[in-house]
């Protein structure tokens, strides 16, 4: 009777540390990937992943092992599965093999001090179970005086039938689970005294799954679960909102140095980018494993926003069957700078570049038709013309990405937009439509065009101005109103709102509270004379005006001053009245000498009894303003709506009459009698209205 060979582990001094510890040393995901790679070559069908916070377990219904191959292979440390001479061979299911270097059974101890091995032999049914302890394994490496190190696994069963195996002997009851699931042969791997600082995450177990393997995902026999549930694409991936093509892949013969090379690949785009930045890019695969791990685009430059929310696959089974092995122990990086890939990076480059343009295609094709549509559902939002609605859409599209990913802000940006359109003029379209005419050298018919879009965009131009001018129309009719039984307080507050009242000859001005609290001190002091009723007043209520019928205005640099006496439209002007803006005027030029001073005197005035010698000083009365300024608002807002009734449903048509009021829609429809385009817009409002008469 022969002598069978010791079950026992070789390897070369130190490796035990190099391989296992540091390359795999807190990395779960990889750990299991190598024993998914395993169960693969074993022709296994299925895969179950268990994960606890104090031991793992994968075991597989594959060909199991015998003790030949114990013996000869998985207890030699760094024997290759694969040389030059057997690179393309297959397994019986006709897989290509996954591993090649023989140190992926060296990943566990990344993670665990403990290993223990059951495999049952597919072909005899013979069952062999072993430990291997890490620190054991250390111990004997640390020999270095010994070229070659031996390690003696605690062995349990060595070729017993599967009713000999002691299963009391597994404390975790993966031995039971794993003998339940399999027919004819398999592999269970236990890792235990784990170094891990809190439980392995199911979803991101099955996400690396998917990530690091085709196969996985994409083959009928090879199925993996993780506590039972089964990995699929919809786990494993992102739901992508673009992908190309949209099923399955691409697939090419390329020619990278003469030599005719197969690629397979396919690319999504995700919506929102929720996961880290190393989960994006492009993983190049080699026999359904990963070779080139994200994040990686080729070196594609100018493209790094769009590649956060790429995920891309290409499969190159030959970068694994190359004479010189260019995939990286850890399986993160492939060799570029060797002759055979080099090619293909140039390629990849290009292929990457190539899905960003069709993406960012794709992705403002229909952001434009969403878009648009919102300028025209989204509540609160103001009709504007169709011209305009292209307009804004285009300015939507052209913003950050973000606008794209974040719906919220996009509506937000929408609203404010058009929001802000409808109320502002666009002289810079204009401008620059004029200046297109005025530098044309073309034909007659270019010429006709020019004024056609100018006469377009001249409409939400219009539309815009008239907003405003329907404001001032509003401001004008309620001092119209006040004009014949408001107070001094309620004329002059109108005033410091709209200082435009006044007419536009002075520039811009604004109320000035600053200049009042110093005309205010000044009275105190006694430096404006002729007023001792104004310090008697200030005497009873301190925190009160210098006079509640003087206001100030003043343009940013104090270059123009106005003071305007305002009294009650009851109250009939008198000498007095302008001796007292007299003293006024003459305290400002003292005090402001590099200023343009004016003043006005406003109040009831019957035959123009009181009048100024002064050309600064103007003596005006409430219904002159009103009846003066209103109607030259009302010419301009009629000449801005004339020619603009198809765009009776432009919201700001509606804002016209809204802040105009009663007033100023009737005015308008006296004055529409006289003005057949001004009638064609209140036919056209009156029909959609029902011919109510009402906007």
């Amino acid at each position: 009777m022969s002598i069978e060979p010791e079950l026992k582990l070789s390897y070369s001094h130190n490796i035990i540390e190099h391989l296992g510890l540091k390359l795999y040393q807190n990395r779960p995901t990889n750990v299991l990937a190598e024993l998914l790679s395993n169960s693969w070559d074993a022709d296994a069908e299925n895969v179950w992943v268990d994960i606890n916070q104090e031991h793992l377990a994968v075991f597989d219904d594959g060909s199991g092992m015998s003790r030949k191959t114990l013996v000869e292979n998985y207890l030699v440390i760094g024997k290759q599965k694969r040389t030059i001479g057997n690179l393309d061979e297959k397994t019986g299911k006709n897989r290509s093999l996954m591993g090649r270097k023989g140190i992926g059974k060296l990943a566990p101890f990344g993670i665990a001090k403990k290993l223990s091995l059951l495999t049952v032999c597919k072909e005899n049914s013979k069952c062999y179970w072993m430990e291997i302890n890490l620190s054991g394994l250390l111990s004997q490496s640390g020999a270095k005086n010994v070229e070659n190190s031996s390690y003696k696994p605690n062995v349990i069963c060595d070729g017993v039938s599967i009713d000999k195996i002691p299963k009391n002997k597994d404390p975790h009851g993966y031995v039971s689970k794993f003998l339940g699931k399999i027919k004819t042969g398999g592999t269970l791997i236990i890792m235990d005294d784990l170094s891990l600082k809190r439980k392995i995450s199911k979803k991101s177990l099955m996400e690396s799954i998917g990530q690091r393997f085709t196969v996985t995902l994409l083959r009928d026999d090879f199925s993996v679960y993780v506590d039972d549930d089964k990995v699929t694409e919809s786990l494993a991936l992102p739901t992508f909102a673009y992908r190309f093509p949209e099923k399955g892949y691409q697939s090419e013969t390329i020619s990278f140095n003469g030599e005719d090379r197969v690629v397979r690949y396919w690319v999504g785009f995700v919506k929102q980018a929720e996961w880290s930045q190393d989960q994006a890019g492009v993983g190049v695969y080699a026999h359904g494993k990963i070779a080139q791990d994200r994040p990686f685009v080729f070196g594609a430059k100018g493209v790094e926003i769009s590649t956060r929310y790429m995920y891309g696959v290409i499969e190159a089974d030959w970068l694994d069957e190359l004479d010189e092995d260019v995939v990286s122990t850890d399986r993160t990086s492939i060799n570029w700078n060797n002759d055979a890939t080099e090619p293909m990076y140039e390629w990849g480059q290009d292929l990457v570049i190539k899905w960003i343009r069709e993406f960012r295609k794709k992705q403002k094709e229909d952001n434009e038709v969403n878009i648009l549509n919102k300028f025209k559902t989204l509540p609160d939002i103001p009709q504007v013309t169709s011209t305009e609605r292209t307009i804004l859409k285009d300015m939507v599209c052209k913003m950050s990405p973000k606008i794209y990913k974040d719906e919220q802000l996009q509506n937000e940006v929408i609203g404010q937009l058009t929001s802000a359109w409808t109320h502002r003029p666009t002289r810079k379209i204009i401008n620059s439509l004029w200046d297109k005419v005025q530098k044309m050298e073309g034909s007659e018919n270019h010429f006709v065009e020019i004024l056609n879009d100018i006469n377009e965009y001249l409409v939400p131009e219009s539309l815009s101005l008239s907003v405003t001018v329907s404001q001032k129309i509003y401001a004008l009719t309620k001092l119209y109103e006040l004009s014949k039984n408001g107070t001094e307080r309620q004329l002059q507050a109108l005033l410091e709102r709209f200082p435009w009242i006044l007419g536009s000859d002075k520039g811009k001005v604004i109320a000035d509270t600053a200049l009042k609290q110093i005309a205010k001190k000044a009275s105190l002091d006694g430096l404006i004379g002729a007023h001792g009723e104004v310090n008697t007043e200030l005497s009873k209520q301190p925190d009160a005006g210098t006079r509640p019928d003087f206001t100030f205005f003043s343009d940013v640099n104090n270059s123009t001053i106005i003071v305007v006496e305002l009294k009650s439209p009851q109250l009939p002007l008198v000498r007095k009245h302008l001796n007292q803006l007299n003293t006024y005027m003459g305290w400002l030029e003292d005090t402001y000498p590099d200023s343009s001073i004016y003043g006005y005197l406003i109040g009831k005035n019957p035959g123009n009894a009181i009048q100024s010698r002064d050309t600064h000083i103007e003596v005006l009365t409430w219904e002159n303003i009103c009846l003066e300024s209103r109607k030259d608002y009302l010419e301009l807002l009629s000449s801005m709506l004339s020619g603009v009734s198809e765009n009776y449903d432009d919201s700001r048509i509606q804002d016209i009459f809204d802040f105009g009021g009663d007033e100023t829609k009737e005015l308008l429809r006296r004055m529409s009698k006289a003005n057949s385009s001004l009638s064609d817009l209140f036919e056209s409002i009156d029909n959609k209205v029902g011919n109510q008469g009402d906007v």
